[in-house]
């Protein structure tokens, strides 16, 4: 029976690199993924080069060196380019429309909450 690997998906011994940095590791250090777990969530555990094994890395923590040299060159602010501001979040709202998939009129019941919060406050 063969394997489904999805196309993003790391195999043992391939090369990675840190996209964040974690306990003892820095964000751009390399390593070499040792064992690949889980079923619906998959998890890796990485031998990096500075001597740290770290396991349970998530997908989104590692990058290949081709995905790591792209991700590198991004202008400054294109990895958070979708992260709404809280400002521009209530200006969506207030036009009705959906932030992040949330719906309008639970942003809305949130930014009364909000001013009902900060009335007691205040």
């Amino acid at each position: 029976m063969a394997k489904d690997i999805k196309p993003d998906q790391l195999k043992r011994r391939n090369r990675v690199v840190s996209l964040v940095d974690l306990r003892g590791v820095p964000r751009g250090t390399p390593g070499r993924v040792t064992m690949v777990s889980g079923l619906g969530w998959i998890r890796y555990f990485v031998d990096f080069d500075n001597g740290v094994s770290v396991a349970s890395l998530d997908r989104s923590q590692l990058a290949t060196p081709a995905e790591w040299r792209e991700w590198k060159d991004r202008p400054a602010g294109a990895e958070v380019a979708s992260v709404e501001k809280p400002a521009e979040a209530a200006a969506a709202a207030d036009a009705g429309e959906s932030v992040g998939g949330i719906p309008a009129h639970l942003l809305e019941r949130s930014r009364q909450a909000r001013e009902r919060l900060a009335a007691k406050a205040g």
